[in-house]
């Protein structure tokens, strides 16, 4: 079993009982590192931070992406797509999740014959994930992506979907990740992409006032103008041209194409939009990258790109090796 450090000085950890609550305590400084409630270990102690946001989100969509609960989004088949996961050597390998949310990309990883997961998010959200993933190789913390409890070159999978764009330095964060995959190991990681189609997107106009009104603001408007927002943007979509363009850039209502993973019912691709819509317009951080800063970076730690996706404009992931140290 991989076990947790001291972020901060790599040291091994040791369990107290400290009052009515467990403590971790680096092992050679004696300082506290973290402490266990409901039975996940916290990184992090300060319960407002940047990705509070997604604890909030979460715990109002709980089941939206998750098949084992009755969602019709191809889930699964959405992440061994991306990944390429089928293709690699799974059984008995370790992974780590870095922001798993809710847990609903965990339980896909889940389904496949990992050894250990290991899956942390900055916000509360470990909450729900808790309640609902019962696996005894899932471990789950709260932490923070750029102080990983855990030591470098450990994993054989590191996992990152739709999370670093969130962070206030996506470069750092990949490159955090990036020190916790071993040599010869794989890393997927995923972002939004910093291109000029993707930039004119309504979120980027209406984002300064959203980011700064309480998330019951904003969930009140997509919980009850949803539909109507809905059938809006789905008219203007389907007359095309000029009107496709506009509602692209100033309606602010997220639409989600019927097709592949997301080819589910109309009330449910509704609550998607509702969801997303949510996701787009309330976190502290949007920070999307060029596939140029990407794949850069990954070639200064030492990986080779081994699948690319960068046909559309508002997504770029890539699947990559770590370079073994003898090479």
């Amino acid at each position: 079993m991989i076990n947790f450090i001291n972020p901060k000085t790599g040291n091994r950890l040791v369990v107290r009982n400290s009052g009515k609550e467990l403590k971790l305590f680096d092992e050679l400084t004696h300082d506290e590192v973290a402490h266990v409630k409901d039975n996940i270990p916290r990184f992090v102690y300060q319960k407002d931070n940047y990705a509070e946001t997604f604890g909030w989100q979460w715990k109002k969509w709980r089941d939206a992406q998750s098949e084992s609960r009755g969602s019709s989004v191809k889930q699964k088949d959405l992440i061994m797509s991306r990944t390429h996961f089928s293709e690699y050597p799974i059984e008995n390998r370790t992974i780590l999740e870095c922001g798993m949310g809710g847990g609903d990309d965990t339980e896909v990883l889940l389904t496949l014959p990992f050894s250990e997961i290991h899956s942390f998010d900055l916000s509360t959200s470990v909450e729900r994930a808790k309640e609902s993933l019962k696996d005894s190789r899932l471990v789950i913390s709260q932490s923070s992506i750029y102080e990983i409890p855990y030591p470098d070159n450990a994993f054989d999978f590191v996992f990152c979907h739709r999370v670093i764009m969130h962070t206030p330095d996506p470069e750092r964060a990949l490159r955090c990740m990036c020190k916790k995959t071993k040599p010869d190991g794989i890393l997927f990681i995923h972002s939004y992409k910093k291109s000029p189609e993707r930039m004119k997107e309504w979120r980027y106009k209406y984002r300064f006032i959203s980011t700064r009104v309480p998330s019951v603001f904003i969930y009140f408007y997509v919980r009850f103008f949803g539909t109507i927002m809905h059938n809006l943007v789905d008219y203007f979509y389907k007359q095309g041209g000029s009107w496709q363009e506009f509602a692209y850039k100033y309606i602010p209502f997220y639409r989600v194409l019927p097709s592949g993973s997301y080819d589910v019912p109309q009330p449910e691709l509704i609550e998607l939009e509702k969801l997303i819509t949510f996701d787009a317009l309330h976190p502290k951080y949007d920070l999307p990258m060029t596939t140029e800063d990407l794949t850069r970076i990954l070639r200064e730690e030492g990986f080779v790109v081994e699948y690319l996706e960068d046909s559309v404009a508002s997504l770029v992931y890539a699947t990559a090796r770590k370079r073994r140290l003898d090479k």
